[in-house]
């Protein structure tokens, strides 16, 4: 076997979290964890208490009277990152799996921000005020629905370019906000995070990894995973103050300003429109998976649609579920309605947000073509600036998506 009976392992520290009839260990430092039987945990314990393999075996096999199988956990275990043997050396022998690098240590963002200050930015007594500034801003917009802007707030008819990079750089820095308040939030539960850009479909996103989430707590989770989407609403709330004194002229706001700001609130109402499109893992999706306690609720659900798929169309192959309890598939099926709803809400606010107004700049841009700049050089730069600036984040957000469709389709 890999570990002979008499050798001693070294176990590194780690967290435990129950979750249900497993335990998550986790080792933050590295960004992994993993869900094993409370039994498996209770070995690492024996072995971590400085008792030999054989030791550890004999423990277990008098208390669940069965024999573990010490070499694939240990193998598992060390290949994780969990274990090694005590002189320092890999483990090599039957049954063991050629040596791969160690994880390498994660790297986390403001790690100097102290946890005392993260809760008063972020932590549950002023989530509650953000979450009251919400509530304010939502009686607001159904007393007076005019505030509510539609699609033609993406659209500037004038000095299209400074308004849009206005627009541009705030979305950006918002979007920044958003993913700090992720990482405040962890922080003031006492978890490291860190903030990187990927893909959601076509657009464009920063994403916080809050993997070590897993080291708390469940009811220490749910703020950290949306305190996000409470930021966007927060910051909305605050634009839907600023157009409710300019209608009730308590304040006096320029026509270009209101039309900056109405755009600012439709870029906050589609990231929060972006949460419940649930075919993607968006915040709330990681909601539901956690107050649910579903360990795969998107795999899960995916199959079971494309089962559903193979009644219709014969020769799909069909995967088998058996593996997923009774009462979380359950779970699925319910979720299986809202994965349908979110992908026709995300393609119905591509074709009521997203391509109307880059078709009104892209008819602009045709006319400016096709008229030249002779009569009008500052709108033919103000036109084929401001396309340039909308295209961009959209074919970087689709040349993502589309790559990682072909990848997608190269493994199957």
């Amino acid at each position: 076997m890999a570990y002979a009976l008499s050798d001693l392992v070294e176990v590194f520290p780690f967290t435990r979290q129950p979750e249900g009839d497993e335990v998550v260990i986790g080792r933050p430092d590295i960004g992994v964890f993993l869900a094993l039987p409370a039994e498996a945990v209770e070995i690492l314990d024996d072995l971590a208490a400085g008792r030999s393999v054989g030791a550890a075996q004999e423990s277990f096999e008098r208390a669940h009277h069965e024999t573990p199988d010490m070499a694939d956990l240990l193998t598992f275990l060390e290949s994780k990152g969990f274990v090694r043997r005590r002189d320092g050396r890999p483990a090599r022998g039957l049954g063991s799996s050629p040596q791969s690098s160690s994880p390498a240590s994660v790297r986390y963002h403001f790690t100097s921000i102290p946890e005392a200050v993260a809760r008063r930015i972020f932590g549950p007594t002023p989530a509650r005020l953000y979450l009251l500034i919400i509530a304010v801003a939502f009686l607001l917009l159904v007393r007076e629905p005019a505030l509510i802007p539609d699609g033609r707030s993406f659209y500037f008819p004038e000095h299209r370019t400074v308004k849009m990079l206005i627009l541009f750089v705030f979305s950006m820095l918002s979007v920044f906000v958003h993913e700090l308040c992720h990482l405040l939030a962890a922080r003031a539960a006492g978890v490291k995070s860190r903030i990187g850009i990927g893909n959601r479909l076509w657009i464009l996103v920063a994403e916080t990894d809050l993997t070590g989430l897993w080291a708390v707590p469940r009811n220490q989770r749910y703020l950290p995973l949306l305190a996000g989407p409470i930021s966007d609403g927060a910051c909305a709330s605050l634009i839907v103050f600023l157009l409710y004194g300019q209608s009730h002229e308590h304040l006096h706001l320029s026509s270009g300003m209101v039309e900056i700001l109405r755009a600012c609130l439709l870029l906050y109402l589609a990231r929060l429109l972006w949460q419940c499109f649930f075919f993607v893992r968006t915040d709330f999706y990681y909601v539901i998976a956690l107050f649910f306690g579903c360990k795969n609720l998107m795999k899960d659900t995916q199959r079971f649609l494309q089962n559903r798929l193979s009644y219709l169309f014969r020769g799909r192959s069909k995967e088998d579920q058996s593996r997923v309890p009774p009462a979380e598939m359950r779970i699925v099926k319910a979720y299986s309605i809202l994965w349908i709803l979110g992908r026709g809400l995300a393609f119905v606010s591509l074709f009521s947000l997203t391509l109307p107004a880059l078709s009104r700049y892209l008819r602009d841009l045709l006319v400016a073509l096709a008229h030249g700049s002779g009569s009008d050089p500052y709108g033919f730069v103000d036109t084929v600036v401001v396309n340039m600036i909308s295209l961009i984040p959209l074919a970087l957000g689709l040349s993502l998506w589309l790559a990682s469709f072909l990848r997608k389709r190269s493994r199957t």
